[in-house]
């Protein structure tokens, strides 16, 4: 599952503390700011500020769709101011790519996934470390659509280039993936050498890389049947709280398709798509602990399976006194078929087995903040 494929790689994080209510967006008011703007004709990168905003807004509503159209929309009245605003209007693309995913529209997912990448690529250049980082998005991207062979290959020639470069650390992260796709796909012995080689690149003294192989190691003892391997890795690592939460181990979440195959009979948002909002603590000692539905949208008896898989995840343990309730999080699960033509149609439908996609809300605040960081850092760049 490529939601949790991307936990264990370790996704931004904002710091903790937060409460629920701080976190998931009811209401329209950055939808009404993109209209206000579009209506007084602001400057491209005020639209592009408050396109992203808007989709946002909308996406963690559950209105998939209109994150969707939002995105879409900015990109076509965007896309020629590249050169002078290529991140800003990369990121368009790279929104777009996570709503596609969880809406179900692979094409768009993969299209929008390869756009933000070639944004970059045109005006910064193919060695440029936003290039990079996006580089290995797009690989990403294509683990989660099966396309784990050309994903590989984007994940080595991404490490030559980012080490050709000097860029050490992105050359690593590279390396890591690899390492974590081999494991996947059960190669445990070539895992553990690319591990050995991201540790290398990144340097014997990167402590994050370092644990990072641990949890490799220990994925694998796992699956092996060594059913201590995770508490004996928590015992050995701290991480600080105010960094991004590290996964350690996450059970899979239950087949949506076991004699189940329709969630629900529709939904007042995106017909076809149901989620659930999972909010929950992860205590000092990395168990998580008071795990509870939000706010769902048609998934009835599944939301218990997925409480207990959060139930049962293990993170590393948090430099924190064990009277400290922890840090707070909150998930989307998104469960879902994919869109296309089923035999013998030519209506665009949700065909397939269903997927489950999984994106940290908590993240959705620090989103808005650096993509309006981003914008600013071009208004102040152009006015020079």
């Amino acid at each position: 599952m490529l939601g949790l494929w991307l936990l264990i790689l370790g996704q931004a994080a904002t710091p903790h503390g937060k409460a629920p209510n701080d976190i998931v967006v009811i209401g329209h008011r950055a939808e009404q700011e993109l209209a206000a703007c579009l209506a007084r004709s602001c400057p491209p990168a005020q639209d592009v500020e408050a396109s992203l905003d808007a989709s946002v807004e909308a996406f963690a509503d559950g209105r998939y769709g209109d994150a969707q159209r939002t995105l879409r929309n900015s990109i076509r009245r965007n896309r020629n101011h590249a050169a002078d605003m290529p991140g800003p209007v990369s990121s368009l693309y790279a929104t777009l790519a996570t709503v596609a995913e969880h809406f179900g529209d692979n094409e768009l997912w993969l299209s929008s996934s390869r756009n933000n990448v070639s944004v970059l690529r045109e005006h910064l250049g193919e060695t440029h470390e936003a290039t990079l980082v996006q580089e290995l998005t797009f690989a990403d991207s294509m683990v989660g659509l099966g396309m784990t062979v050309s994903a590989a290959a984007l994940y080595q020639k991404a490490q030559q280039k980012a080490a050709q470069s000097g860029n050490r650390r992105l050359a690593a992260g590279a390396a890591f993936r690899r390492a974590w796709l081999a494991q996947l796909s059960r190669h445990d012995r070539e895992a553990a050498q690319m591990a050995d080689e991201a540790v290398r690149l990144a340097g014997d003294d990167n402590k994050a890389m370092l644990d990072m192989r641990d949890i490799l190691r220990a994925r694998i003892a796992i699956r092996h049947g060594d059913d201590g391997a995770v508490d004996a890795l928590a015992a050995r690592l701290q991480r600080s709280a105010t960094a991004s939460p590290k996964l350690l181990f996450a059970p899979p979440v239950d087949d949506m398709n076991m004699g189940f195959l329709r969630i629900g009979t529709g939904s007042s948002l995106d017909y076809g798509i149901h989620f659930a909002d999972v909010g929950y603590w992860i205590r000092p000692d990395g168990r998580t602990t008071g795990a509870e539905v939000l706010r769902t949208s048609g998934l009835g008896q599944w939301s218990r399976s997925i409480l207990r898989q959060v139930g049962q995840r293990r993170y590393v343990p948090l430099d924190l006194g064990s009277n400290h309730p922890g840090i707070y999080r909150i998930d989307r699960f998104t469960i879902r078929g994919k869109l296309g033509f089923a035999a013998g149609s030519r209506i665009r439908q949700r065909i397939g087995n269903l997927t489950v996609h999984v994106i940290d809300l908590t993240e959705t605040d620090e989103m808005t903040a650096a993509h309006h960081a981003s914008t600013q850092e071009t208004i102040a760049t152009s006015a020079n």
